[in-house]
């Protein structure tokens, strides 16, 4: 068997290059719709019945290894360089809904990003895949510190694509991606936050690559050491559950991916509904994927 180029995509971003005769694609390749690390922050929280929330995530990502099935760096002179800015605009509606509140939203992700693999490298930058937040669902319990909601997601191919470049702005492909979300404040200084879903993938119609479904974990434990001062530990999980598929084909073992982060995080809060919060979230225990680290700056108020 001819070995298998792995081609590598992060952040909305894509590599679409083929050395050899078979392609190994995971999860096509190392990317998913969901924005893995982005939901550290007051997870389980939406607004207020009729208000409207703009929040903006901006983050950085830099990967010098392509961790193969057991850990090892599997692709010579891999590098990936990946800017995001999204902007996420979430309104719940002033609607008889009884204990429950509900919402919709979408997120506008635009990005910039380098790649480089053994054939050469490229670059591109633009508008992104979009999602959807087809509907929140929200209950909460403010005097035992509970709040949550589940959202149903949906991504859009609407990234610009194409199957002869190394680079590129979108997947190709629609994405369900359904979520709980979690937020718990044992006592007023505490916070314990957490969101898990899982996404699910169509086939991308152009290299009749089929990524394998994935579930993910965000969390964060955070302590406000002053009022409008928090600091904590956030991370994120990640793990494929199905196999990925070239033409209906199992590529190699399955090519499925995992991942595992970890790091700090400060949120400086201006008032209720405007705060400002910078982190930091390194890789480990990844395969399949890319592996590398990342920062964020996310920063929310409402409109």
């Amino acid at each position: 068997m001819n070995r298998a180029v792995l081609y590598s995509r992060f952040a909305f971003a894509c590599i679409c290059s083929i050395l050899f005769a078979r392609v190994a694609l995971a999860t096509e390749n190392g990317q998913q719709s969901y924005p893995i690390g982005s939901n550290t922050v007051l997870n389980g929280i939406i607004p207020d019945r009729g208000d409207t929330q703009f929040y903006n995530y901006s983050a950085y990502y830099h990967a010098d290894k392509f961790a193969g099935s057991h850990g090892e760096s599997s692709v010579p002179n891999f590098k990936a360089d990946v800017l995001v800015d999204a902007l996420r605009v979430v309104h719940t509606w002033d609607i008889p809904s009884g204990p429950l509140e509900l919402a919709s939203g979408i997120v506008l992700p635009f990005l910039h990003t380098k790649l480089t693999v053994p054939v050469g490298s490229d670059s591109r930058g633009g508008l992104g895949d979009i999602v959807l937040h087809g509907l929140y669902v929200g209950y909460k319990r403010p005097e035992a510190g509970l709040f949550s909601f589940l959202a149903l997601d949906f991504a859009l191919p609407t990234g610009d694509f194409s199957n002869n470049r190394i680079a590129n702005l979108g997947l190709n492909s629609y994405g369900f991606m359904p979520n709980l979300n979690v937020t718990w404040f044992p006592n007023p200084r505490t916070e314990l936050s957490a969101t898990l879903g899982y996404v699910i993938n169509s086939p991308n119609r152009k290299t009749h690559y089929h990524s394998g479904n994935v579930a993910f974990f965000d969390w964060v434990a955070g302590y406000s050491v002053l009022p409008n001062l928090q600091i904590g530990l956030q991370g994120y999980a990640l793990r494929q559950t199905t196999n990925d598929k070239l033409n209906g084909e199992v590529v190699g073992d399955g090519f499925r991916g995992q991942a595992l982060a970890i790091g700090p995080q400060i949120r400086y809060n201006f008032s209720r509904e405007a705060a400002i919060v910078l982190k930091w979230q390194r890789e480990f225990n990844v395969r399949n994927r890319p592996e590398g680290d990342k920062i964020w700056v996310q920063f929310t108020f409402p409109l």
